[in-house]
């Protein structure tokens, strides 16, 4: 009986745990949700008036006239157009990011309408009526015991489904970090030889033609970095005082492409400076993964423990 009543308690509390989870996640990614759209909306608007000063500027007048015949025309076109390409960057990225955050709304409003959450909190409730009445009947310091390791036990399993999550997130934030990067040093190499070496039409396009697909790769590395932080979340939210694991604030991962990617000098610095960021990044990250791999070993080493503990009450 006793058996039977810890493996309820421990199958029902995995399930809260689960769907508590979701339920704490759903309501950050609609908080999220609600702030990236906001400012997205704050980009749209600073995009159209930029595009707007691009028009204004390129239509006849006679002060823009003015501007042409004494040199400033062109000087202003530029930095308008400079202006409006980093605005267009900016926004493009905020687009990405709502677009990524309502698939993450809608994937956990899908998880938390699981059939097995339906009447957990009834179940739940009476599972606790039946282990009351239980433990009347059979108290004892022996079932103590046992109970505190089956409690122990679910916190350690729960532990390390968190633990192995975000270490499986880990692992994709690096590969995508990786990529990125090989992409910026390909567009730093063209980068140099465009501005020093005068690489001439073809560099400059293929330069150019690095940098843009490099942007959707540098979203992936956030977005995989914002679902490695998610779960680093999880992970210290099961964590105990013993337990405990620290971001240490690196993720700050956000505007690292390009202010103006129509100088050749602007280009080179911005693409080597953020290649620079990047690899800070990913160093951060495989540290915080051997933090994760020696946690995933001591929770491991903790059932173990757990399990010699209660297979000695057992067979006393």
């Amino acid at each position: 009986m006793k058996e039977t009543m810890q493996e309820r308690q421990m199958a029902l509390t995995l399930l809260k745990n689960e769907s508590n989870r979701i339920t704490r996640r759903l309501a950050d990614a609609e908080h999220r949700l609600q702030t990236a759209t906001a400012e997205r909306s704050r980009l749209e608007q600073k995009l159209t008036k930029e595009q707007r000063d691009v028009m204004q500027l390129g239509k006849f007048s006679f002060l823009n006239k003015l501007k042409e015949l004494t040199g400033k025309w062109d000087q202003q076109m530029e930095k308008e157009i400079a202006e409006a390409a980093e605005a267009e960057i900016a926004f493009n990225e905020a687009q990405k990011h709502v677009d990524d955050l309502t698939e993450e709304v809608a994937q956990l409003k899908a998880a938390s309408i699981n059939p097995d959450y339906v009447h957990l909190q009834e179940d739940w409730d009476d599972f606790l009526h039946e282990k009351e009445l239980w433990i009347r009947q059979n108290d004892s310091a022996s079932q103590a015991t046992l109970q505190k390791i089956a409690d122990d036990r679910v916190r350690v399993r729960s532990m390390i489904r968190e633990v192995k999550e975000a270490h499986e997130a880990g692992e994709k934030a690096i590969r995508t970090l990786d990529q990125a990067i090989d992409k910026l040093n390909n567009a730093e190499g063209l980068s140099m030889w465009d501005t020093f070496l005068g690489g001439g039409l073809l560099v400059s396009a293929l330069k150019y033609s690095e940098v843009n697909s490099s942007d959707d790769l540098v979203h992936q590395a956030q977005r995989a970095l914002r679902h490695y932080e998610t779960e680093l979340s999880d992970v210290q939210e099961a964590a105990t005082a013993s337990f405990e694991v620290n971001k240490n604030d690196i993720f700050t991962f956000t505007d690292l492409f390009f202010d103006n990617i129509f100088s050749d000098f602007a280009v080179h610095s911005r693409i080597t400076e953020g290649k620079s960021k990047l690899n800070g990044v990913l160093q951060d990250v495989r540290h915080t993964q051997a933090q994760l791999n020696r946690k995933l070993e001591e929770a491991e080493a903790e059932l173990e423990s757990l399990s010699s503990e209660e297979k000695s009450i057992l067979l006393s």
